[in-house]
């Protein structure tokens, strides 16, 4: 009797550690989902940000090309 009362119990706690494992699985994969989604957000932010800042910045260095071939020119 006792016996099959550990055995039992046993059995109900690997069944319990296994579907932890799934559910452990499925939020973990979820969890990667977002934060992949998100640094994919932010390249895209980051990417954008910087074209425009060398967009700036080549238009302020072909502007002071031209008054340096203006002034020497």
């Amino acid at each position: 009797m006792e016996t099959i009362l550990l055995v039992t119990v046993l059995v109900g706690t690997l069944v319990l550690l296994g579907f932890s494992a799934v559910l452990l699985r499925r939020v973990s994969a979820a969890a990667q989902m977002d934060v992949k989604a998100e640094v994919a957000g932010q390249l895209e932010r980051l990417s954008t940000s910087l074209g425009q800042k060398f967009s700036a910045a080549t238009a302020d260095m072909a502007s002071r090309l031209e008054q340096m071939e203006a002034r020497h020119g």
